[in-house]
């Protein structure tokens, strides 16, 4: 990124344009502190799997060094950008900038493992939320995907992957600075490597078609879908926010909360967001009346709606003119740095003007017609399908059945692995697998570009040995997307109980007593049929006594022993 390629500011006014050492500076004075910060084009999306967490690890050790005591500092890696920020004096200003850019180009690498401790602590307490399943199931295990993972690739970053991340990542055409000051404070020092402009993440998609949608989830519904970015799904996502507060919220009081969000992904798709937490007992309400709501929107928005939706957006826009300049420098700089549409106010809000109902229905069919939905219960009846959860043919190779599931089994062969259950097949093929971990005793996880995964524990499956997994999955999967994990304690392996034969046992059971019930109406029709016999030839009665139940015991007890010594061969 040159000075002579980033765009006129004329339509922010008091904000000017300046650089340092090659980096574009935003520039606009505020009274008190200065504020100030450097965003970069990077973020975990532009990760692989395999080196999930790299951009925020190198986020941390930049910061590393930082004491400063009265300034208020910090880093933040999004899914898109890594923004370090500080508000203090200009002498804390200045020292944070310059050791930040310094920093990132000689990392204190020797402290690597310290924080890959600290982000690994900072993961157990982080929640993927709603979005994190929808992310994985629409996006796969690539670019925004990743959302829905974790960092699951801090065991396998070595310094040196660190190292070269940093040089091509951070570097003066992908970032963007801005102080709140007239001028370039003095000693300011933003000198990086020079490197390749970056693009946005890809945009991937791994559903097979849509509208389709996710169950079990507890809290209420949510979706996002992917449309044509601008000003009419703007304004959509204003509407759906309009007709979700009245009918969820005001009128029958289905929505504990929600929200309706529209984010920048690139230069042509775009994502909304809708988030509904029910209110106690309405999860299936609230996915009914969000379906309701959006299956509606497609045919007719009102007018009251649009007019309601457009002067919210409007009045955000107003506020937005009148702030300081100096409070728009963030947000000018993230546009900036992503290549988004930097208009005046004064042209969006002519465009918000111009958008038109027809302009907003147009978009509800989009969302409609893209969105994954993730909610308690199947959507069926609303004309959906169900987002994949099988693929579309197992591996072929040799089968190990599991032993204590017999009707599960695990495939490999060398193009990939699956697994089959009656409920269906996963494979991962291992030119498309984009993650492999391991650990010590052998068992193995890979997962697919997809998102689809498999899990080989060697202690689940007959005859499959640690040296079968290594002679026939190991040797096929690139070292760059291996992650080996630390030994698992010893009650954490799991261990593989043969199912006991108790259909057999229920059988030989039911047997016996079908037989004993079968020889005891059998004895007693004969002795009933012999007491006849003797009174109608002899005129005379039996008298047997207790013959008929001695006879019973003795066989009874003569079946039984038989049975059981059956069951004991």
């Amino acid at each position: 990124m040159t000075i002579s390629a980033l765009p006129d500011l004329a339509d922010f006014p008091g904000v000017a344009l300046s650089e340092s050492d090659g980096v574009p500076v935003l520039l606009a004075p505020r009274e008190g502190n200065l504020g100030a910060g450097i965003v970069f084009r990077v973020g975990t999306a532009h990760e692989t799997l395999a080196t999930s967490g790299i951009t925020h690890l190198v986020e941390h050790l930049a910061l590393r060094g930082q004491v400063l005591s009265e300034a208020h500092l910090n880093g933040q890696t999004h899914a898109d950008v890594t923004v370090f920020h500080v508000a203090g004096s200009v002498h804390d200003v200045v020292s944070y900038l310059n050791d930040v850019c310094a920093s990132l180009q000689d990392l204190p690498l020797d402290q690597i493992e310290t924080e890959k401790d600290i982000l690994r602590s900072e993961a157990e307490g982080r929640n993927p939320g709603f979005g994190g399943a929808l992310r994985v199931n629409r996006h796969g295990a690539r670019g925004y995907g990743l959302a829905g993972y974790g960092e699951r690739g801090l065991d396998r970053i070595t310094p040196a992957e660190v190292r070269q991340w940093a040089a091509r990542m951070f570097t003066r055409e992908n970032a963007v600075a801005w102080v709140t000051a007239d001028a370039l404070p003095a000693g300011l020092d933003l000198s990086l490597p020079s490197g390749e402009r970056m693009y946005p993440p890809a945009v991937t998609d791994v559903l097979q078609g849509t509208p389709a949608y996710l169950s079990g989830l507890r809290d209420g519904v949510s979706l996002d879908a992917l449309v044509p970015r601008g000003y009419p799904a703007l304004l959509a996502t204003g509407v759906v926010r309009e007709v979700l507060h009245r009918d969820l919220r005001r009128s029958a009081d289905i929505a504990q909360s929600l929200s309706v969000s529209y984010d920048h992904l690139d230069d042509e798709l775009a994502r909304v967001s809708v988030v509904v937490r029910a209110a106690e007992g309405r999860q299936d309400a609230a996915a009914g009346g969000l379906a309701d709501a959006l299956g509606g929107l497609r045919f007719h928005v009102t007018e009251d709606d649009l007019a309601a939706a457009r002067e919210g957006m409007l009045e955000e826009m107003a506020e937005a003119a009148a702030a300081p300049a100096a409070d728009l420098l963030p947000s000018l700089a993230y546009r900036m740095v992503t290549g988004r549409d930097l208009d005046g106010s004064d042209q969006a809000r002519a465009a918000v003007e111009q958008v038109s109902a027809n302009d907003v229905l147009g978009t509800m069919r989009e969302v409609w017609g893209s969105a994954l939905w993730y909610g308690p219960a199947p959507l069926d009846w609303a004309g959906m399908a169900p987002a994949p959860e099988q693929s579309p043919a197992l591996a072929k190779g040799r089968s190990y059945p599991r032993i204590d599931v017999p009707d599960v089994s695990l495939v490999i062969g060398p193009d990939g692995v699956g697994s089959a259950s009656p409920d269906g097949v996963v494979t991962v093929l291992f030119a498309d697998c984009v993650l492999m971990e391991t650990v010590p005793d052998g068992a193995r996880v890979l997962t697919g570009a997809d998102g689809f995964r498999v899990v080989i524990e060697p202690t689940l499956y007959r005859s499959l040995t640690v040296a079968d997994i290594a002679a026939s999955v190991d040797r096929h999967v690139p070292e760059d997307v291996v992650v080996h994990h630390p030994a698992r304690a010893p009650q954490d392996i799991p261990v593989a109980v043969p199912p006991k034969k108790a259909g057999k046992v229920a059988r030989s059971v039911w047997g016996t007593i079908e037989r004993l019930i079968a020889l005891w109406f059998g004895v007693f029709v004969l002795f009933v049929v012999a007491e006849l016999i003797a009174r109608e030839l002899f005129g005379a009665e039996l008298r047997l006594g207790f013959l008929p139940l001695l006879v019973l015991v003795a066989t009874t007890v003569q079946l039984l022993r038989k049975r059981h010594g059956k069951g004991e061969r």
